[in-house]
């Protein structure tokens, strides 16, 4: 085998869905897209820009201080659409959507444009605010960075893929604004800037790398080197892995930007960890948008992977693929598309935040008027680039990396090619076929990726006459031939079942057919808020959580029980067990309104079995207990927690310590936690021993103390009487220049 040139993604507008799951996905996508109103998407950019408007801006978190981020996610979705389809509606938005950029950006006459409430007064004290940056906080703001990085993001989209006169006066727009980001940087020394990275930023990296690549401006590309956080950065050039409670999606997005800086090991140690170490069988990762240090907390949190991840993964991914990063990335993206993508979209409309593990729970879905999360964003965009996954040029040869639907236009070597498959429905056979149409006669080399998945090597056909298909790039089979145009290739993928385990906890996994993770579905009983309302956390599935204990526990060894996996005529696939009646599974993409359960515990034998069952009645016993009694409660030192329980601070500090969030403070930090039904009695206070002392406050007067003596790090809970109703509640310094301890989480507690 050989190592050639490195490959390149085709450009989407050469690349267009034929008929299957992923088109109709984008159909869909393409229509709640259409559905949004370019004045309401404007309406927080014209506010700050002191631009009268009659239309109101869309509600939940578009006026809760992410103001404008979807106008961002719109503009980058409208022109990957037009470029993706061809479709004439996306095209007009863009050009609605950049104009009204321009115009704002024009009355604001610095080149800054964005939605952030009082941006341009928050940005002129940069250099008081860096200092003061918290997780999520700049300047008293909700990430701003991260909120810009949206607009800057919906610009580069439609400077490269906007029709022409609208990606002119996008390029216009961009340049203004990356130009005032640029003098905005340099108001900061280096030690600044890096404190400033503490915020959340989004992927600030990759925006000005790319601004860098479409100007030639190197002061761009020096803002793209700031914005490589040293913080992650230098860990994972070492090859270690220090994630462990990091916001997952806050590192994700940092990454994507590394390769064009020349930071391509770490990029791929990054990946390869997240993948390796922290990745679900349907490609999604994190836990409440954290990474775990706790396997298990995958299968008892009812917050499972967040949909933006896997969304900037992909991206990731991609960018590492076309910097030499090998045909492995394409495992990974193969199993995030048809595990996570194709599943967090509902068929007729809505996107999902969070996919839980754990057994029996369910998902939530984004309606258009309500629904203004980040991952309606990023779902606004994906699916207009799955087809870009699809081929790759390399050198003057053609390589298949997935066999999804789709066809081609090289137009540099004459050719097209038109793929169809049944794929990624899941059987024993995959057929492939391939037609290839050439404008002269062509010796392009057609190599065709073998995934992972597949049990057999392919065989391969043209115009129905086997041929000898040579191994001559790594993970791929090669034919070479002198096409006349016309000509079908054709070949077969073999897949079987398998099982894959929970990451870090073998005693629990999942089953798969091929590329597919399967599902069970577990009723439509209490399924609160599957369409969500507008409310700070409507994303959350907040229906009663099922009992761990009544989930099957399949008996034997992975492998035995992967063999007892069997099709069926249905599309649904049957599995055996030897102590109790079939389990009827189907492709996850294909549950929806639903409980479902993809992860299943697993024991070799019936003894083991039920000691496994006696240790989930344990964790039912101590979680429900705990749900029962639960009033209200914020997870310290977490963005969305402390969003939505309108945290105040100040000298305050927020870390992870074995995994775990904290927030500690010299002076004082506080929450809103709410009691509508006049139920709390008690509020519980968890934090972490540590040399300080803390005084407890509810609505001002102390309840108690927090004494951080002890052994270091060791986990107490500590209980103070509280009266009935909302509260807020501080966690005030005792010590004069002293710390408080560590506080992982306030929780207001009823009687059982």
């Amino acid at each position: 085998m050989t190592t050639a040139a490195t490959p390149s993604l085709f450009p989407l507008e050469s690349v267009r869905l034929r008929e299957g799951l992923f088109a109709a996905a984008q159909r869909t996508d393409l229509e709640y897209l259409l559905g949004l109103e370019a004045e309401r998407l404007l309406a927080p950019f014209r506010r700050e820009a002191g631009i009268a408007t009659t239309a109101a801006p869309y509600g939940n978190w578009e006026s809760m201080g992410l103001d404008g981020h979807i106008g961002g996610h719109a503009l980058a979705a409208a022109s990957l659409m037009w470029a993706a389809t061809g479709d004439e509606r996306a095209a007009e938005l863009a050009r609605q959507l950049v104009e009204g950029l321009r115009e704002c950006q024009a009355r604001l006459g610095t080149g800054y444009v964005g939605g952030i409430p009082g941006g341009a007064e928050l940005w002129a004290q940069i250099r008081t605010i860096a200092s003061q940056a918290q997780t999520w906080d700049l300047g008293g703001a909700w990430v701003p960075w991260y909120n810009l990085h949206k607009t800057f993001a919906g610009l580069i989209e439609a400077v490269r893929h906007a029709p022409a006169g609208t990606a002119s006066c996008a390029l216009e727009v961009l340049r203004g604004l990356g130009d005032w980001g640029a003098r905005l940087g340099e108001q900061l020394d280096d030690e600044a800037f890096a404190r400033m990275l503490r915020t959340e930023f989004g992927g600030m990296c990759a925006a000005y790398a790319d601004l860098a690549e479409i100007t030639g401006e190197e002061r761009h590309a020096r803002m793209a080197r700031r914005f490589a956080d040293e913080s992650l950065l230098a860990p994972l050039r070492a090859g270690r892995d220090e994630l462990d409670g990091m916001h997952a999606n806050t590192q994700i997005a940092k990454v994507i930007g590394w390769p064009a800086l020349g930071e391509t090991a770490a990029a791929e140690t990054f990946v390869r960890t997240v993948l390796e170490r922290r990745t679900l069988a349907f490609g999604g990762n994190s836990v409440a948008e954290h990474f775990t240090a706790e396997p298990l907390a995958h299968v008892t949190d009812r917050e499972g992977p967040e949909s933006c991840n896997t969304v900037n993964m992909l991206e990731a991914e991609q960018r590492l693929y076309e910097h030499g990063g090998g045909p492995w990335l394409f495992d990974a993206i193969e199993r995030q598309l048809v595990g996570h993508v194709l599943s967090a979209q509902h068929p007729e409309g809505g996107f999902v935040y969070f996919t839980p593990a754990r057994p029996g729970h369910y998902r939530v879905y984004s309606t258009r008027e309500n629904g203004m999360w980040c991952c309606v964003g990023t779902g606004l965009e994906v699916y207009a680039r799955t087809g870009r996954f699809t081929f790759a040029a390399q050198g003057g040869d053609l390589l298949v990396n997935l066999p999804l639907p789709a066809s081609l236009r090289w137009e540099e070597q004459g050719i097209a090619a038109h793929l169809d498959s049944p794929y990624p429905r899941p059987a024993p056979e995959t057929p492939v076929t391939l037609r290839i149409e050439a404008d002269a006669p062509s010796d392009v080399a057609v190599h065709v990726r073998v995934p992972a998945w597949a049990t057999t090597p392919p065989t391969v056909s043209v115009d129905g006459q086997d041929v000898t298909a040579h191994a001559e790039l790594d993970g791929y089979v090669t034919v070479r031939r002198r096409w006349q145009g016309g000509e079908v290739l054709r070949w077969t993928l073999h897949a079987g079942p398998s099982w894959e385990p929970l990451p870090g906890e073998d005693s629990w996994g999942s089953l798969r057919w091929g590329p597919v993770v399967l599902a069970a579905r577990d009723g439509e009983e209490d399924l609160a808020g599957l369409w969500a309302d507008d409310s700070r956390m409507g994303h959350v599935a907040h229906g009663p959580l099922r009992r761990l204990s009544s989930t099957p526990v399949l008996l034997g060894t992975p492998a035995q029980i992967a063999s007892r996996l069997r099709p069926l005529a249905d599309g649904g696939f049957e599995l055996h067990r030897p102590d109790g009646p079939p389990l009827t599974l189907e492709p996850f993409y294909d549950v929806h309104e639903s409980r479902y359960t993809l992860c299943f515990p697993h024991a070799p034998d019936p003894a083991a079995a039920q000691l496994r069952r006696e240790e989930l009645a344990r964790i039912d016993a101590a979680q429900l207990d705990r749900a029962a009694r639960a009033v209200d409660a914020v997870a310290c030192g977490q963005q969305q927690p402390e969003t939505e329980h309108a945290y105040r601070g100040t000298a305050a500090r927020s870390g992870v310590t074995d995994g775990r969030q904290w927030r500690a403070t010299h002076e004082e930090f506080s929450y809103l936690l709410a009691d509508p039904a006049q139920r709390a009695t008690t509020l519980r206070v968890t934090y972490l021993a540590a040399p300080g002392r803390a005084q407890v406050l509810v609505d001002g007067d102390e309840v108690g103390t927090l004494d951080g003596g002890g052994a270091e790090h060791e986990i107490r809970d500590v209980e103070f009487p509280v009266p009935r109703g909302t509260h807020r509640v501080a966690v005030r310094a005792l010590d004069d220049g002293g710390e408080t301890p560590p506080v992982l989480e306030l929780l207001l507690l009823g009687e059982g």
